[in-house]
């Protein structure tokens, strides 16, 4: 799937830049990638996937994993190819990808966390 990913990216204005670099890499190395998805036309399925999604991350970095929300996913998924990665990957017909992770350990120390504002509450009565 990375090779076609980045074969895809190629089609896209945008990201022809980096898909054509050697050192490209649409999942930055991850040595897993999870695709979240979803049955087309469920109700809400867009932010039940966000929200799969947002607990993975936080799962990940809890136990010391490194992760990355990889959004390419919906564009790779909405070409002419579609059909043929989701079976290539073995997606059940009428579900497909809303989101992917890429979960690997990370190379370099997480930043330490900015310094928190106070909180700005509006309570309208």
């Amino acid at each position: 799937m990375i090779c076609e990913a980045k074969e895809i990216a190629k089609q896209y204005e945008p990201l022809k830049e980096l898909a054509n670099n050697e050192g490209f890499n649409i999942f930055y190395g991850a040595p897993t990638v999870i695709l979240v998805s979803g049955k087309e036309g469920a109700i809400a399925i867009e932010s039940d996937c966000a929200a799969a999604t947002q607990n993975m991350l936080l799962a990940a970095e809890s136990i010391g994993l490194g992760s990355c929300w990889i959004g390419f996913v919906l564009v790779a998924f909405n070409n002419s190819k579609a059909k043929e990665y989701l079976k290539k990957l073995g997606i059940p017909e009428g579900y497909k990808p809303y989101a992917s992770v890429a979960l690997g350990y990370k190379n370099t120390e997480s930043p330490k966390a900015s310094p928190r504002k106070p909180n700005v509450i509006n309570y309208i009565k």
